[in-house]
């Protein structure tokens, strides 16, 4: 029962729109959101009176932390592909 069960739920994946993909495109837009909030936050955190340097200077400060994060998802999509 739970063969029958199992097949019919990957027929509907496969052949629906909506639910095909749907973890990747979960991934995506969580990665898409979560860039958008880092953002935000970082400029306004560059310009509040908190922050040392202006948004310049805090931009060219978090280069070096971009690639990291960049390189980490790199490693990250490199890891979770389907071969």
């Amino acid at each position: 029962m739970a063969d029958a069960s199992d097949a019919a739920s990957e027929s509907l994946e496969a052949k629906h729109p909506i639910i095909k993909n749907a973890a990747r495109k979960g991934v995506g837009c969580g990665i898409v959101a979560v860039l958008i909030v880092a953002i935000v936050v970082f400029v306004v955190w560059s310009l509040s009176p908190l922050a040392p340097i202006g948004l310049a200077y805090s931009a060219v400060g978090a280069i070096p932390w971009l690639i990291g994060a960049g390189a980490a998802l790199l490693v990250v999509r490199i890891v979770t592909r389907r071969k």
